[in-house]
């Protein structure tokens, strides 16, 4: 009891310094060694802008304006705090918790090599993690970010991993030293893209490894829409480019609610499957998903064209313009998809439902009017009638325009002509 005593004594006072040394002592005289400690730490040159304790939301060591190597376009954070807290009293020169880096930047080098600066010497405590907040990466002209996270540190004071996350917890972004690079996985469950078009996935996985320059998507894996999306990408950010390039593949999509995202009317059913390889670029990382490259061959099965009638046309015995919805059914739909910037072009449709087919093509323009046109075909039994429709209109509202219908007539029979002979068929 009276060690008991004495230790909290020994702790109240030390608490009383903390609060009135900073009063009476300039952080001047204490500055060259703070200066060495972090340098020592950090294994290279530092300059700080002022110190002290602070003691709101509560007392802490606050090191301000901390810039790394002499540039603040290598590192540069606003705020450091060291809490004074009982634990990192009582384990003073053992461990050290609770910092917390605000409005952080750093260069990508300066980043990969973090394992490297905060490696622990033998005569230093251990670091049990880093809040991130309101961090920030340098890429030429511009940043990534802000983003909070945590940098979690191993038993022997190794950097593990940097964990971030949104708020819904629907993200889950992990980084581990790998060697020279980075293993990169994001985990994303009911999450809907906030770039492009808004793609939901039940789950999405991303796998790679990062460097310098950029992050090698190993793995790509996404449930949505019932079906899977699997493939593998390229990140890149070299002077002041940054590029996006990869292969997707897809199988057993509910091709509606997809299709639906990127037009609620005029839209297509049924089981959807195809490959696509693309490519985006830009000078900054906001406007990467503004100019998609896109090239995919698609199969849609046992499906419908909603809003877009190809059938009824084929009545039509004088040409006409038929400006309505209406529905055409199928077995199978496949084509060519060719994205641009905001031109999208269907290429080498064919379309097979039945006794019904139709081929064609359709572009869809940035003010997304309509231009194309299709081949349609009806034949079974007595009937046979084609026709060449033209697309026009907006996609909300097709408008499908068409010549007289091509009606060829069945041959006259002569029923009183005798049969020939064999021979002189053969003749």
């Amino acid at each position: 009891m009276q060690n008991t005593r004495k230790l909290l004594i020994f702790i109240a006072l030390i608490l009383i310094l903390i609060g009135v040394l900073p009063l009476v002592i300039p952080d001047s005289l204490y500055r060259d060694r703070l200066v060495a400690t972090l340098e020592k730490r950090l294994h290279g040159p530092v300059q700080i802008g002022g110190s002290g304790i602070e003691y709101a939301p509560r007392p802490a060591l606050v090191i301000r304006n901390v810039v790394f190597n002499g540039d603040p376009n290598t590192a540069k954070i606003d705020k450091l705090s060291v809490p004074v807290s009982f634990h990192n009293l009582l384990n003073w020169g053992r461990e050290i918790r609770g910092i917390t880096v605000e409005n952080g930047q750093f260069s990508p080098r300066f980043a990969m090599q973090l394992p490297e600066k905060l490696r622990p010497e033998a005569d230093q405590p251990r670091l049990a993690q880093i809040e991130l907040k309101q961090s920030r990466i340098l890429l030429g002209n511009g940043t990534i970010g802000p983003i909070d996270a945590t940098l979690r540190f191993a038993s022997d004071g190794q950097l593990a991993e940097l964990q971030a996350g949104d708020e819904a917890s629907h993200l889950d972004f992990h980084v581990q030293p790998k060697g020279g690079q980075f293993a990169v996985t994001l985990t994303a469950s009911g999450y809907t893209l906030p770039f492009g078009h808004p793609v939901h996935f039940d789950r999405l996985l991303l796998k790679g490894l990062a460097g310098p320059d950029g992050v090698d998507i190993e793995d790509i894996r996404g449930d949505l829409y019932g079906g899977i999306v699997t493939g593998r990408a390229q990140l890149g950010w070299q002077d002041n480019a940054w590029t996006l390039a990869g292969t997707l593949r897809t199988n057993g999509i509910q091709a509606e609610p997809f299709s639906q995202v990127f037009s609620e009317v005029t839209h297509v059913s049924g089981r959807l499957a195809g490959e696509s390889t693309f490519v985006y670029k830009a000078d900054d990382y906001h406007k990467l998903f503004d100019r998609p490259g896109i090239d995919a061959q698609f199969r849609v099965s046992d499906g419908m064209l909603h809003n877009f009638d190809l059938i009824t046309p084929l009545k039509s015995a004088h040409p006409a313009t038929y400006a309505r919805g209406g529905q055409t059914r199928f077995e199978t739909f496949t084509g060519r998809l060719a994205v641009r910037g905001d031109t999208v072009q269907i290429l080498d449709a064919d379309l097979v439902g039945g006794k019904f087919n139709a081929r064609g093509q359709l572009t869809i323009q940035p003010d997304l009017r309509l231009n194309g046109a299709v081949l349609a075909r009806l034949s079974g039994g007595t009937i046979n009638v084609a026709n060449r429709i033209t697309a026009g209109g907006v996609l909300k509202s097709p408008e499908l325009s068409t010549a007289s219908s091509n009606r060829p007539q069945p041959q006259a029979v002569n029923l009183t002509a005798e049969e020939p002979a064999p021979e002189q068929v053969a003749q």
